[in-house]
């Protein structure tokens, strides 16, 4: 049964949540389509218990308002905040095991987005920010947009809580969105993450963010590889078992063969063939005077070779092919060259391409720009 609150002119649809403390219902305002649905949290306004119509109130009045969040108002018995509603399907449903079809790094690049959206909360009351941050509550359409669902009926679960929750919260979504890599072993960069949120190391988002994009970078770079060792080491005792076996019977064999052979020898008949002009003799097996041993010019070059020298000079904003870094603490451009292309010869590479000082003190969280490899070997090539 529809029915029309005294203010504000929601018309009610269907109750999500009821209890003492608080009812949800999904609304609608004017004309009843997608675009006009609601969530509204009812609460009875108890002038001896006010707390959550002063956080509600102080949200709403305040410059970090969520957008969604739409109307604020009082009538005798209760008080009500009302939200933007959208209809999608909620982590849980949209990444639900056995489904997930999008690559690894398409599921990195949205969990960015909701973390992103995360942290603008983060310093929200924790009672709004814990119920926000919920999985069940972030819905994700088929564009891959992300939705929050501001259903508040668990503020009575995060009364007293801190940020731990939060990324109690971000643990439970990074896995339900990464379950295929999280069940594997073979990404130890995504497992640390998981670890780190599930021990409450992280002390921001942010940080959580930048070590999320190092598991994308192995994924990109090395997961096959990555993944050939975890198999590997799963089955190394029946490998290296296999392996001795086979290095025995490769001796046995061998040993067979070479006695073979010497028998072989023993019992063939040599057969010199001679032919005698004048008083010359010659026979079939002497060696020709005319066969010497030459250097190719390929194995000369291959001696003479040089290999280039130590410093590469890029022209800055150089078209060509590069990956971007975050800065971490105490980065320098030599230890990013060495840490990235494992030679320090790519350090004045990675300067003059970026437009910055060898020596130039990096900011952590600024982003440098790392030319290909391939791409520079290309160039000083030319």
């Amino acid at each position: 049964m529809q029915k029309t609150l005294s203010q504000g002119d929601y018309v009610v649809i269907a109750t999500l949540h009821e209890s003492e403390n608080i009812n949800v219902k999904l609304t609608y305002k004017g004309e009843k389509t997608l675009n006009n649905m609601y969530t509204l949290n009812e609460f009875p306004y108890d002038k001896d218990d006010t707390k959550y119509f002063k956080i509600l109130f102080n949200l709403f009045h305040s410059k970090n308002k969520p957008k969604d969040f739409v109307d604020f108002f009082v009538t005798n018995d209760n008080f009500y905040a009302v939200f933007k509603y959208h209809q999608a399907p909620n982590i849980p449903l949209k990444f639900k095991k056995g489904l997930i079809t999008a690559k690894f790094e398409e599921r990195c690049f949205l969990l960015e987005n909701i973390l992103i959206r995360i942290e603008k909360y983060y310093k929200s009351p924790m009672e709004f920010s814990g119920c926000i941050s919920e999985p069940n509550n972030i819905s994700i359409d088929d564009e891959n947009n992300v939705y929050f669902n501001f259903d508040l009926k668990n503020m009575d679960k995060y009364l007293g809580k801190n940020t731990d929750i939060l990324f109690d919260h971000i643990h439970e979504i990074i896995y339900t969105i990464l379950r295929p890599e999280a069940d594997q072993g073979f990404n130890k960069q995504l497992h640390i993450v998981l670890d780190k949120c599930k021990n409450h190391v992280y002390t921001s988002i942010p940080e959580l963010v930048i070590e999320l994009r190092k598991a994308e970078i192995v994924s990109k770079t090395s997961n096959w590889i990555s993944y050939l060792k975890y198999r590997f080491s799963l089955y190394k005792p029946q490998i290296i078992h296999a392996g001795k076996n086979l290095l025995t019977f490769v001796i046995v064999f061998g040993l067979i063969y070479i006695a073979y052979n010497k028998i072989k020898q023993g019992a063939d008949v040599q057969v010199t063939n001679a032919v005698t002009i004048g008083n010359v003799n010659y026979s079939a097996d002497k060696e020709d005077d005319s066969e010497k041993t030459l250097t190719s010019e390929n194995e000369a070059e291959t001696k003479n070779k040089k290999v280039a020298g130590a410093n590469i000079t890029l022209s800055e904003g150089l078209d060509m092919e590069y990956e971007d870094y975050i800065v971490q603490q105490d980065d320098t451009v030599a230890s990013i060259a060495q840490s990235y292309y494992n030679d320090p010869k790519f350090t004045t590479a990675i300067s003059t391409f970026n437009g910055i000082d060898t020596n130039e003190k990096l900011t952590p969280g600024s982003i440098l720009k790392l030319p290909n490899r391939t791409a520079i070997a290309l160039y000083t090539s030319k």
